[in-house]
C-alpha cells in the first residue's frame, strides 16, 4: 500500500512539474498581483522573492545581489519589469560549486560584461554562462525569468 501511494504521488508530481499544454493568459492585473506576491515572499538573507508562472517561467523580485550562477543546460530570458539592476554576464565564476541539478553557484564573477537593466529591457543569457544580479542599496528589481532550452 505504501509503495502504491508513493508511485501515485511521484506520478502526480511529474504531471505538475511539466509546463501546461493549454494556453494560459496572465492579465496585467494578474501579473501585478504576482509581482506583489513575489515581493511579499522576500527572503531578507538572500534578497530574493519569487512567484511561479509555470515550470519554466517565474517572477523574480530582488532587493539584494544574487550569487554568481551557471545553468549548464538552460538559458535565461530576463525581461525587466520594474526597478533596476546591473547584470554581470560572462567572465569566470569565483568559488563555483554545484548547487543543484545542472546548477553551479559561486560568490562572484571575475570579469564579465555589465548590462544595466530597467523596466522594458530584455537580456538573454545563454546556457552554461555565468551571470549575477547586482542591486544597488535601497533599490529593487522585478523581472520575468523564462527558462529556455537552447537548440543545438
Amino acid at each position: 500500500m505504501r509503495n502504491t501511494l508513493l508511485l501515485i504521488a511521484s506520478g502526480a508530481a511529474l504531471l505538475f512539474a511539466a509546463d501546461p499544454t493549454e494556453p494560459i493568459f496572465w492579465s496585467a492585473a494578474k501579473t501585478k498581483d504576482l509581482d506583489k506576491q513575489a515581493a511579499s515572499r522576500l527572503n531578507k538573507e538572500s534578497g530574493l522573492g519569487t512567484s511561479r508562472l509555470m515550470d519554466s517561467a517565474f517572477i523574480l523580485y530582488r532587493e539584494g545581489n544574487s550569487m554568481a550562477e551557471i545553468h549548464t543546460k538552460l538559458a535565461d530570458m530576463i525581461v525587466a519589469r520594474d526597478g533596476e539592476c546591473t547584470m554581470i554576464v560572462g567572465g569566470k565564476i569565483v568559488d563555483g560549486k554545484p548547487s543543484g541539478q545542472d546548477e553551479i553557484r559561486g560568490s562572484s564573477i571575475d570579469g564579465g560584461t555589465k548590462f544595466p537593466m530597467a523596466a522594458g529591457d530584455t537580456l538573454y543569457v545563454p546556457a552554461n554562462t555565468v551571470h549575477q544580479f547586482v542591486i544597488a542599496p535601497g533599490k529593487h528589481f522585478t523581472a520575468t525569468i523564462i527558462k529556455v532550452t537552447p537548440k543545438p
